[in-house]
């Protein structure tokens, strides 16, 4: 996988990152419910035969760091990960689109997302910070995208494309 440059407009990683403010308890991550930072019983989840699977209400969401999510499914996109819903115009939860990877304009955005972010689908909870540094970032320089690099290794929030300037 090449390194990709996901770029996402500014505006719609404002409204997320203000409903996120206005909205503290987040959800947590399928990796977050098994460790015991964040368990309501202090222990880490061990599996069972009965049990093979943690539940989300194990949690104890205070706990949680403030984040947002990096999704990858039927597009590539960001939204919030709060335990009150951010509703979408048009769906269940309000989504800011990767450029090229949005389903409902770019004719390529599967074989687009697919060479960006590999081929599983994924939800990757990401610092909440980097949505404010982002927006600080943008009124700053002047811009209007928030940029993330996308490597095998991981995510990085980058204040501009190496080489671009932008």
């Amino acid at each position: 996988m090449p390194v990709f440059y996901a770029r996402f407009p500014i505006e719609g990683i404002k409204k997320i990152y203000d409903h996120s403010i206005a909205n503290p308890v987040f959800q947590p991550t399928f990796s977050d419910m098994y460790e015991a930072k964040y368990r309501k019983d202090g222990k880490p989840f061990k599996e069972t035969k009965k049990r093979p699977w943690p539940k989300a209400d194990e949690v104890d969401n205070s706990k949680l760091p403030p984040s947002w999510l990096l999704v990858k499914d039927r597009g590539a996109y960001a939204m919030a990960n709060t335990e009150e819903r951010l509703p979408g115009e048009e769906s269940l939860n309000f989504c800011v689109y990767c450029e090229g990877c949005d389903p409902n304009v770019d004719d390529d955005y599967y074989d687009r997302q697919q060479a960006a972010f590999g081929g599983d689908d994924f939800g990757q909870a990401l610092p909440l910070e980097w949505l404010k540094r982002a927006i600080d970032n943008a009124e700053a320089r002047g811009t209007d995208i928030m940029i993330i690099k996308v490597t095998e290794e991981g995510f990085e929030l980058l204040q501009t494309i190496p080489g671009n300037g932008r």
